[in-house]
């Protein structure tokens, strides 16, 4: 199993209100991958709630392998799902891990 996860600092110039919004639209989007890509085993969208210089978004999920982590990666549907999250990040970080 490989654990993937992506902190995001998201509207840099935002207020929280905004935070929020941008996290609910990826949440949702996130919600409609799980019901086209097979290869996620779970996927959660969360909201930092510390305050401060922090990333404010995440996503942890499951995929059964590396090759499923990639085709989800690779998945078109995805792609524009991280074409909106570089939209609205100024920084990123991803961890993987096998368990």
């Amino acid at each position: 199993m490989i654990k993937h996860i992506v902190f995001w600092k998201i509207n840099k110039d935002g207020t929280d209100s905004d935070r929020r919004t941008t996290v609910e639209a990826f949440r949702k989007k996130t919600e409609y991958l799980q019901t086209i890509i097979p290869q996620i085993k779970s996927a959660t969208v969360g909201y930092n709630v510390n305050e401060g210089d922090v990333f404010h978004v995440c996503i942890d999920s499951v995929f059964d392998s590396l090759e499923d982590l990639n085709t989800y990666i690779d998945h078109p549907e995805h792609q524009k799902v991280r074409a909106f999250m570089n939209e609205v990040s100024y920084d990123k970080t991803v961890f993987d891990y096998e368990f």
